[in-house]
């Protein structure tokens, strides 16, 4: 079974700006959409930070990513399970109040899945694969996360992590956060969060599937396709850019 991984979206980044909600719009309906109907992919998982402001949403906003991606799942079939990050969180010592429970209401069931604390998720037709989930870490669930760690046996993990030693940006290491070696039991760890799309042992940083800052700028956008028998992770890029330097 192959599912498709999608990192950071952060609809209305850049203060809700039109033209990189056009910029998105784009990436979505010219690449990534296609890419899952040509493939004949339902499923994917969202590893976090599904939108931008941590403490409201604009209605513009909203109506936007419901036209050219929420309505899109349904007008397609598409499964997409999801997972709050570090921006989709109200408080920052709880997931309790979350933009996502908030806002998708309308679509859960048949087209989103909101995870909401640390698990394990089977998929496939008798859910014979098995993945563990990670929500953004923090005070109110810390224990609770390390002890689904502990007494798993599934070999992927999905998480929006914080770790020490990896680039949030190019060329810029995050010298704070966790240790990569709590998470060494795993055969894979994809994870949301740092917009630099690396790879340092058995961690797997995502990266962004578009450019949104000059932070991004020359640096590979995309997606993933997870196949979840062989364990094979494969990057399928964005030709688009929104950056670019005249000399």
């Amino acid at each position: 079974m192959k599912i498709a991984v999608l990192g950071d979206t952060h609809f209305g980044a850049r203060n809700d700006s039109l033209i990189f909600h056009s910029f998105f719009k784009k990436f979505y309906e010219e690449v990534f959409f296609p890419y899952l109907t040509e493939n004949k992919i339902n499923t994917f998982i969202q590893v976090g930070d599904l939108f931008d402001r941590r403490k409201y949403i604009n209605f513009n906003t909203l109506e936007l990513c419901r036209e050219y991606f929420f309505s899109r799942l349904k007008e397609l079939n598409l499964h997409m399970i999801v997972f709050p990050g570090n921006h989709d969180i109200f408080y920052k010592n709880t997931l309790k109040v979350n933009s996502l429970n908030l806002l998708l209401k309308e679509y859960e069931g048949r087209n989103v899945t909101v995870v909401q604390q640390p698990c394990d998720y089977y998929l496939g037709e008798s859910g014979e694969y098995k993945v563990t989930l990670l929500p953004w870490i923090c005070e109110d669930n810390n224990v609770e996360t390390f002890e689904v760690i502990k007494n798993t046996n599934s070999h992927i993990c999905l998480g929006h992590l914080e770790l020490s030693g990896y680039e949030m940006y190019k060329g810029a290491v995050h010298t704070d956060g966790m240790e990569a070696s709590l998470f060494k039991k795993f055969e894979m760890v994809l994870s949301g969060h740092y917009h630099h799309r690396s790879s340092k042992g058995n961690v797997h940083y995502l990266g962004v599937p578009y450019e949104m800052t000059w932070s991004d700028y020359n640096d590979t956008k995309g997606f993933h396709i997870l196949d979840l028998k062989n364990r094979h992770l494969t990057f399928i890029q964005n030709p688009y850019r929104i950056f670019h330097k005249l000399v």
